[in-house]
């Protein structure tokens, strides 16, 4: 994985992104395996570490935002 350090090598001006981490081995975490629509404004994301192979989920609530293209859909 590229640290945030080899990051800011090439996009110095380029605003910082917290990465999450392994919490296990504490190894960075670039793309979670599997993103889950669980419902409008629930994201569930499954991942698991290339260094240790530790797999976990974590879930995301946010506002749900209706777009041009959901309201078409009705």
């Amino acid at each position: 994985m590229l640290s945030h350090t080899a990051l800011s090598l090439f996009a110095p001006h380029a605003p910082r992104i917290r990465l999450p981490e392994c919490p296990e081995c504490g190894e960075h975490l670039l793309a979670p395996l599997l993103a889950e629509h669980v419902s409008a404004g629930h994201v569930r994301n499954h991942w698991v570490c290339e260094s240790c192979g530790h797999s976990f989920r974590n879930s995301f609530r946010f506002a749900a935002i209706c777009t041009n293209d959901e309201a078409l859909a009705s």
